[in-house]
């Protein structure tokens, strides 16, 4: 038994990341973060399964989709490609055996294919997180998913061009472009249509406002100055976080950089007016990406939203009761509540009277175990 003097500091439950990519690495710095708990949204199943189904004070709890499903032709080499219905929907009983408590659909999955995959996941009880591309938010939410990832989907199903953003979809990168420069050309009445309809199917949203700002930022003067990249093991840094080949290979210019800094504020307004018209955000970054730390992103995430005019208290909820729900956690995580488990962090000061006191980490501790004492 371990006793720690709390007095002036404030209990918080472990915070939650409900969209990452596993890399080892990553790990041990989500602890250093106060991030006890990730979902795991594509990564290679013959390591996530393992280590979701083991457990481990040494590293957050995780949920996993293992490989994410698309349609042929994917961006992702490992992804599982489906073509047929029955491609689709043995391809969701094996991912569901294999482990997988969460189903991850993407950009290449037209709207039959993508609501074959929702039928049969449904069918086992497991929830699906969906990055769109060929199919817009609102066939989505018809179709029964969990998640939006990314806010994909929503300019495609606002926009009055919707056919040139689905062929851009063509191409991975390109879609992305598409998609993110769309933004700004919508009228907002029509994106509030979108918020509204997919609320009333109750889609959880999983902004990554913290991806769409590192992207925006690649050409910036100060992004190699941020303090977080110590975290970062210098071959990743020097060899997968290369600034200038992602910017070479999505054909990105520094106008278009400019162009995902104007996104960015619409994007938070979106996901505050979906707070407030009662829809659920649960907070995820997609760390690793290039320049998304794994743990100070969420940090991050939660500062844009309260930024974008959630209050601390709703942000706080998106990386802890609102994702722990969207996990099928909530019996174990998600509150600091008798007979859950003991993931919790100490912090110096209430993040409910400034958010960003939610990095100021006196103590971390995962199931019952310290795993990091700043004091």
């Amino acid at each position: 038994r371990r006793e720690s003097d709390a007095a002036g500091r404030t209990l918080i439950p472990g915070l939650i990341d409900a969209h990452v990519h596993l890399e080892t690495w990553a790990l041990p710095v989500f602890l250093k973060y106060g991030v006890t708990t990730v979902r795991d949204l594509h990564s290679d199943g013959a390591v996530s399964f393992p280590l979701a189904g083991e457990g481990s004070p040494d590293r957050p709890r995780i949920v996993t989709s293992g490989p994410l499903i698309d349609g042929p032709g994917s961006f992702w080499k490992n992804a599982v490609q489906v073509a047929t219905v029955g491609e689709a929907r043995a391809a969701v009983r094996r991912q569901i055996d294999s482990g997988a408590r969460v189903i991850k659909v993407y950009t290449r999955l037209q709207p039959a294919l993508l609501s074959v995959v929702v039928s049969e996941a449904r069918a086992r009880g497991v929830p699906v997180a969906a990055h769109l591309g060929k199919t817009t938010a609102t066939e989505a939410a018809d179709a029964g998913i969990t998640s939006l990832e990314h806010l994909s989907g929503v300019a495609d199903a606002a926009s009055a061009d919707p056919a040139r953003l689905l062929q851009a979809h063509e191409d991975f990168l390109g879609g992305w472009t598409a998609f993110e420069l769309e933004w700004p050309r919508i009228p907002y009445d029509r994106l509030e249509a979108v918020a509204r309809y997919l609320i009333a199917r109750n889609v959880v949203i999983v902004p990554t406002l913290a991806l769409h700002e590192a992207f925006s930022r690649m050409a910036d003067a100060d992004l190699m100055r941020d303090p977080a990249l110590a975290d970062v093991p210098p071959d990743v840094l020097k060899m997968e976080w290369d600034p200038a080949d992602i910017m070479g290979r999505a054909k990105w210019t520094a106008g278009t950089l400019a162009a995902f800094k104007q996104t960015l504020p619409i994007l938070q307004h979106f996901v505050a007016t979906y707070a407030r018209l009662g829809g659920s955000v649960a907070a995820g970054t997609d760390t690793p990406q290039q320049f998304v730390v794994p743990g100070a992103s969420l940090h991050r995430e939660l500062e844009l939203y309260v930024a974008a005019g959630l209050s601390p208290a709703r942000a706080m909820a998106s990386a802890t009761t609102n994702a722990a729900r969207l996990l099928g956690i909530e019996e174990e995580a998600g509150t600091v509540d008798v007979g859950k488990a003991a993931d919790l962090v100490l912090l110096e000061a209430d993040p409910l009277a400034d958010i960003r006191n939610t990095r100021r980490i006196a103590l971390v501790v995962k199931d019952g175990v310290v795993v990091r004492d700043a004091r």
